[in-house]
C-alpha cells in the first residue's frame, strides 16, 4: 500500500493568518475612507461598485466605520417624490491630525479635525543661530501645543521637511540651513514622545499634496507645484501620484545651472537660428531663493541704486519686497523680472520633462500677486515657444504660508489606517 502523501510545506502560526487579516481589513476600511474624502456624496451602492464587491460586503465594513466614528450618513434634500438616496461623509469628531511644515526662517503648523477642517494654526521663527536640537525641541513644542486637551483625539502627525528624506526609515538627511541638520531620525523621535504614527515627507511635496487635495491641482492628473522659499524645489504630481524617484531626490532642482543676469535672444544674420545668451550660469537656488533675491536687491541698495527703500542696519525683509514692488521701485521691478525670467526658463524646462498642463507657484513670491506672474508666464510662453512647446499655465497657490502644514496634516491624514 502507498504510504500516505505527507505535506512538506510548514503551516503558518494563525496568529500571523489573523494579522495577515487584520491588515487587509485595515488596507480596505482605509481605501474607503479615502474615497469618501474624494467625494463625500457616495451612497453605499456606488461605493461597492467602485470596489467592485457586493454591496453587503462593503456594507458591513462602513457599518463598523460609523460605529468607530469615522463615518456619518446623510441624505441631500430632494425636489422630485421618493425617498432621498442616503449618502456617506466624514465624521468631523472621528479624529484629528497635525501637519508641521518648516524651513531656516520659519514654523508652520496646523491641527486638522478628521473632515480635514483646519481647527488651529500656530507659527514660530526659527532663528540664524537655532541648532538641529532647538528645532526639533520647537517641533515638540509646536504639536504640544496644538493638541493641547485634544492629544487623546490625535491619530496622526505629518511632518513636511525641507531636503532629502529616507522614507523608509524616517530620517532626514542633511539640510544645510540648520547647524547640524544631518541624518536626525526625526519620525521615530516625534513618535516616541507622542505616541501616534509619524509620516515624513518632502516639504515641498506637501504643498504639492495640498494642492492636489485642497487647491490648484484638485481634480489634475499631473503638475508640478514649484516652490520657492529658503530654497527652490519641484513636488511633482504625475497620473494623480507624487513622484519621488529612486532615492527620494524627484525634484531637487535647488542646484540647477541656470542662466542669469540680462538672459535675452540675439538674433543672428542670414536666417539662423537666434541664439540665447545670459551673463553665466548658476545654481537656480543662487538667482531665485528668497535669499538670493534679498542679497541682489541688498546689494543694489549698497550700490546706491535709485529706490524706495532707505538702507538701514535692520535686515531686508520680503515684506520689504512687497512694500517696494507695489510703489513700482525701479531696483526691486528690475531684479524680479530678472528672476521671473530665470524661473520661466526652469517652467520651460520642466515642461519638457513633464509637460504638466499647470505649474503651480508657492512660496512668499506669490504675495507679489499679478506684478511679478504675469511676467513669469510671459518668460514661459517666450521660452516654450522658441522650443515649440505648449506652455503650461502657470498660477500663484491660493492655500496661503500654510499650504505645507495642511498638506502635512492631509499625508497623516491619508496613510493613516484605521486599527484592527
Amino acid at each position: 500500500m502507498d504510504s500516505p502523501i505527507k505535506s512538506s510545506g510548514k503551516r503558518r502560526p494563525v496568529r500571523r493568518l489573523t494579522r495577515q487579516k487584520h491588515l487587509v481589513v485595515a488596507d480596505l476600511e482605509a481605501d474607503i475612507l479615502l474615497r469618501v474624502r474624494a467625494r463625500q456624496d457616495l451612497s453605499r451602492v456606488e461605493l461597492a461598485s467602485q470596489l467592485k464587491l457586493a454591496p453587503s460586503t462593503v456594507g458591513a465594513y462602513v457599518d463598523r466605520l460609523i460605529s468607530e466614528g469615522f463615518l456619518v450618513e446623510w441624505q441631500r434634500p430632494e425636489h422630485d417624490h421618493g425617498r432621498p438616496p442616503t449618502l456617506l461623509a466624514l465624521n468631523p469628531e472621528g479624529g484629528c491630525f497635525i501637519g508641521v511644515d518648516f524651513n531656516a526662517q520659519k514654523l508652520l503648523a496646523t491641527i486638522v479635525d478628521f473632515s480635514q477642517k483646519p481647527i488651529r494654526q500656530v507659527q514660530k521663527n526659527i532663528l540664524p543661530s537655532d541648532s538641529a536640537s532647538q528645532v526639533i525641541t520647537k517641533i515638540e513644542d509646536t504639536i504640544a501645543e496644538l493638541g493641547e486637551g485634544r492629544m487623546k483625539d490625535v491619530l496622526g502627525i505629518g511632518i513636511g521637511v525641507p531636503g532629502a528624506i529616507d522614507l523608509k526609515n524616517q530620517v532626514v538627511k542633511r539640510y544645510a540651513h540648520i547647524s547640524g541638520w544631518d541624518n536626525i531620525p526625526l519620525g521615530s523621535l516625534i513618535n516616541q514622545i507622542f505616541q501616534v504614527d509619524v509620516f515624513l515627507e518632502n516639504n515641498i511635496r506637501t504643498m504639492a499634496l495640498a494642492e492636489l487635495w485642497f487647491g490648484q491641482g484638485r481634480g489634475l492628473e499631473s503638475f508640478v507645484c514649484l516652490g520657492v522659499r529658503t530654497g527652490i524645489a519641484a513636488g511633482i504630481v504625475a497620473r494623480g501620484e507624487l513622484l519621488h524617484g529612486e532615492n527620494n531626490l524627484a525634484g531637487e532642482i535647488r542646484g540647477w545651472l541656470c542662466p542669469f543676469g540680462s538672459l535675452h535672444r540675439r538674433e543672428n544674420a542670414g536666417g539662423s537660428p537666434a541664439i540665447w545668451e545670459c551673463n553665466g550660469l548658476r545654481a537656480l537656488e543662487e538667482i531665485a531663493s528668497i535669499p538670493a533675491i534679498l542679497k541682489t536687491i541688498r546689494e543694489g541698495l549698497d550700490a546706491g541704486r535709485e529706490t524706495v527703500l532707505q538702507p538701514a542696519s535692520e535686515p531686508l525683509t520680503f515684506d520689504d519686497v512687497v512694500y517696494a514692488a507695489a510703489k513700482s521701485d525701479p531696483l526691486v521691478i528690475g531684479v524680479l523680472a530678472e528672476v521671473a525670467r530665470t524661473l520661466g526658463w526652469v517652467c520651460c524646462q520642466l515642461n519638457a520633462l513633464f509637460n504638466p498642463p499647470k505649474v503651480i507657484l508657492a512660496g512668499p513670491l506669490v504675495s507679489l500677486g499679478a506684478s511679478f506672474l504675469e511676467p513669469l508666464q510671459q518668460a514661459v510662453n517666450e521660452f516654450c515657444s522658441e522650443t515649440n512647446q505648449i506652455a503650461p499655465a502657470v498660477v500663484d497657490s491660493e492655500l496661503g504660508y500654510f499650504n505645507g502644514a495642511l498638506g502635512a496634516a492631509a499625508l497623516a491624514l491619508h496613510k493613516w489606517k484605521p486599527s484592527r
